[in-house]
């Protein structure tokens, strides 16, 4: 069986072989950011037995994920993971970048079917979801730059009455208004919460926002943002 470092490389080379030099550079460095990920996460999706291998190999043998695994790991899960937590979360990369990632995850996807690696089930849920995720990545960052400027332009300068820092998820969306649910007590729920109608505009319901919320009346404002994810 072939190493998920071997199946990869025999995509790149693939690639190679019909792109010019400049698309290649693209799929080289979004293939780059996956191993980084299945060499630092990957772990994360096995089961009990597998992560009993990872730790003797990785211990004794200095092994990574992908020297230790084969295609059963290059499924929905891990790409899925990458694409959705990844990618804007510890990447934080441009446009391009996102745009160009989201791409080659779909190429390979399709290609991992084409030559055996994915069974025909999996196939069709990853394809799905890979195809979401791809539109949905460049925006996640567009948006995370969007709330950073809007909140040095729009700051806070009156008093609030409660306040809420945690992850919440997209649930309704106005123009200039959102309406969050907070992850931790039981998904209560917040809003409306001002935002630009430009941000209004390219959020998503069900994407999560990290943000610190304050109630000031019969509104919520933002004190501090972080990441938007696409799930």
């Amino acid at each position: 069986m072939k190493t998920i470092r071997e199946i990869l490389e025999e995509f790149l080379t693939e690639q190679q072989a019909r792109l010019s030099p400049k698309t290649c550079s693209g799929y080289e460095e979004a293939i780059y950011f996956f191993r980084t990920y299945l060499n630092s996460y990957g772990h994360r999706h096995l089961n009990r037995d597998e992560t009993t291998k990872y730790e003797k190999l990785e211990a004794s043998e200095d092994k990574l994920f992908w020297d230790i695994f084969g295609p059963e790991h290059l499924g929905l899960s891990e790409i899925s993971d990458f694409l959705a937590d990844f990618m804007p979360r510890k990447v934080a990369g441009s446009r391009t970048l996102m745009e160009t990632t989201g791409r080659v995850m779909l190429k390979l996807v399709k290609w991992l079917h084409e030559k055996g690696y994915m069974p025909d089930k999996e196939y069709e849920e990853a394809e799905e979801n890979v195809k979401e995720l791809k539109a949905d990545l460049p925006l996640v960052g567009e948006v995370t730059d969007l709330l950073s400027d809007y909140i040095q332009r729009h700051p806070v300068e009156t008093q609030y009455t409660s306040d809420i820092d945690a992850y919440f998820e997209i649930a309704k969306i106005e123009p200039g208004k959102l309406w969050l649910e907070d992850y931790l007590e039981s998904k209560k729920k917040v809003g409306p919460v001002l935002v630009s109608e430009e941000i209004s505009s390219k959020c998503k319901v069900g994407w999560t926002v990290s943000l610190w919320v304050v109630k000031t009346g019969k509104v919520w404002k933002i004190l501090e943002s972080g990441n938007v994810l696409p799930r």
